[in-house]
């Protein structure tokens, strides 16, 4: 199987493994009947329901950029490939904390949602650097 297969076989197991992850079977049925269930509620819930959904939403659509832009991540050599997989993937994080930031109610989490901002904005940069030293 050549590379580009095997990341795109990776890619659709990790998004299939978010999704049963957001909806296991056992939780509302089968993950189809379980989102069936979410749209009968809808987005017309608003309030700590509605919110929460709206966070699963973004959740879900910052996880599926991320796993995108991983997998679209190439380098001339193994360790610029690295760095550019590990830049997109704090990118990642980042956004869920923000996601964290807006729709969180607890405040721990979200001193944990900073700090996971902050760190990860430091790794962007140190790895940056290191593409920009090494001709990445």
């Amino acid at each position: 199987m050549k590379t580009s297969q095997l990341l795109a076989a990776s890619a659709v197991l990790s998004l299939a493994g978010a999704a049963a992850w957001a909806h296991p079977p056992g939780e509302h049925g089968t993950m189809a009947q379980g989102k069936m269930e979410q749209d009968k509620m809808g987005h017309a819930a608003k309030g700590a329901g509605g919110h929460h959904m709206m966070a699963d939403e973004a959740f879900m659509a910052s996880m599926q950029s991320m796993h995108r832009s991983m997998t679209a991540a190439k380098g001339g050599t193994v360790d610029a490939t690295f760095a550019k997989k590990m830049i997109a993937h704090h990118e990642g994080a980042i956004a869920m904390a923000r996601i964290e930031l807006e729709h969180g109610a607890d405040a721990q989490a979200k001193q944990l949602a900073q700090k996971t901002i902050d760190e990860n904005t430091r790794g962007i940069a140190a790895l940056r650097d290191w593409l920009r030293a090494h001709g990445g």
